[in-house]
């Protein structure tokens, strides 16, 4: 009740992964957690949550602790805007780096580096314009990508074309000026 009250977090243990949430035990008092409170990533199993002890907020306390309903969501997003901050300062535009492939969009795909998603538009994707993104990108594949911007927002953008060879570059070495040449036009 005092914890409700002054809104400061309590410590409770996660005794089971019920239907919709958790089982919380605080000090003998039977609560609930809502999923979308103690988890960012929705429809996950919660599992594995089972045997830790948490912080949580108490959100609603009734019928003398028999109606008990907790939350973490505000300290998950603290804890996710914290490390959030903390990958982008590792991240310097004009820097290469490796990525995870996340998913694969009409529009290109999503790369995890170092904890964030950037974006590799189909500009940035390769040399060929005519690539669309499942040609080039597999879900789960780890790929080379150069920090292109990070704008005012903090969305990433990302380029697999820039750590790849210029095809043209080759061409000239290939095919110098006054050098000759057999082939069908």
């Amino acid at each position: 009740a005092l914890a409700f009250k002054e809104q400061t977090p309590i410590k409770g243990l996660v005794t089971g992964a019920i239907k919709g949430g958790i089982e919380v035990d605080i000090d003998g008092l039977r609560a609930f957690a809502p999923a979308s409170h103690v988890d960012l990533r929705h429809g996950g199993d919660l599992r594995y949550m089972i045997g830790k002890r948490l912080d949580f907020f108490v959100t609603q306390y009734g019928k003398r602790g028999r109606d008990v309903v907790l939350t973490r969501k505000a300290l998950l997003e603290a804890e996710a805007k914290h490390n959030r901050a903390q990958a982008l300062s590792k991240l310097v535009p004009g820097t290469s780096v490796e990525g995870i492939v996340r998913s694969i969009v009409p529009f290109g795909a999503f790369i995890d580096v170092g904890g964030v998603e950037g974006l590799v538009p189909l500009s940035e994707m390769s040399h060929n314009r005519a690539d669309q993104p499942g040609d080039v990108f597999e879900q789960g594949q780890t790929v080379q990508v150069q920090v292109q911007r990070i704008d005012v927002k903090g969305k990433i953008w990302l380029s697999r074309k820039a750590c790849l060879p210029d095809p043209w570059m080759e061409a000239v070495k290939k095919f110098e000026v006054g050098s000759r040449h057999k082939g069908t036009v």
